[in-house]
């Protein structure tokens, strides 16, 4: 029996190592979409950053589970469903408890006064935006904030797996750190996560979530794989992603959500 839906992260996993969806890959999604099947690019990019491949999916996309769940929204349109913001003095104070922690670390902050990003945080990110400017300090701009959209962390000597294990104790249990897909952490109100939006969506669309198939590769996408029925991790995957899953299809240099939808689909 086919999935009534399949959620699948970006990077790592459906888009290839040079960040492209193939043509095999983009066939693939657009044949289980005329199945009947809903497709869900469930991601930690927000909708503006994966603008090129909502566009080369075409008609095989239904709705985006985005920057790891704070944004649901149809696609290609963009349209919210739902989005999640937390107070921005909340983001304030993490930011200086962070700066207390270790000056070296650096953030990028979204909230109802725009968005502002410290040196070293676009060349992290998956498409560096070509008029991405960075400044002293991203707090700057924030003070009459209310809103926050998106917080995320960076350093210069420690990745994102490192952070992961660092940063809980100094943020607090009423905040969380995911893995963002790229070279920096994403902080956000407890409960918030990819898993989280998956369910909420499935409700939405009146789905149940044990006919769902997701695909992953990193530890953001291990809330995905416990909100669904069938869990399918990449051959490159996090050993954590792949302890996690039902089965292990070929990496994302070789097209393995393909693989998987197509022997689906027959």
């Amino acid at each position: 029996m086919l999935p009534r839906l399949i959620a699948t992260d970006l990077d790592g996993t459906l888009l290839d190592p040079s960040g492209s969806l193939t043509p095999r890959t983009a066939t693939a999604l657009r044949r289980a979409a005329d199945a009947g099947i809903i497709v869900v690019f469930a991601t930690g990019r927000p909708p503006a950053v994966a603008g090129r491949e909502i566009e080369a999916a075409g008609r095989g996309v239904h709705y985006g589970v985005m920057a790891n769940g704070t944004i649901i929204c149809s696609l290609p349109d963009g349209a919210v469903l739902r989005a999640h913001t937390f107070d921005a003095a909340t983001a304030r104070d993490a930011v200086r408890r962070l700066r207390a922690h270790d000056p070296r670390l650096g953030v990028a902050l979204a909230t109802d006064r725009g968005f502002t990003a410290e040196a070293g945080f676009h060349e992290r990110m998956p498409i560096a935006p070509r008029d991405g400017h960075s400044v002293p300090d991203a707090l700057v701009g924030h003070e009459d904030a209310t809103d926050t959209v998106k917080l995320f962390a960076f350093h210069p000597d420690h990745g994102a797996h490192d952070l992961l294990a660092l940063l809980p104790s100094v943020l607090g249990e009423h905040l969380v750190v995911n893995h963002m897909g790229a070279d920096a952490v994403e902080i956000a109100p407890a409960g918030v996560d990819k898993g989280a939006g998956l369910r909420w969506l499935c409700e939405h669309l009146g789905v149940d979530p044990l006919e769902v198939m997701v695909f992953g590769d990193e530890v953001n996408d291990l809330p995905m794989f416990a909100a669904a029925g069938h869990r399918v991790a990449m051959e490159n995957a996090h050993p954590a992603v792949r302890d996690a899953a039902d089965e292990v299809t070929a990496s994302n240099a070789s097209d393995g959500v393909a693989v998987v939808i197509e022997r689906l689909l027959g």
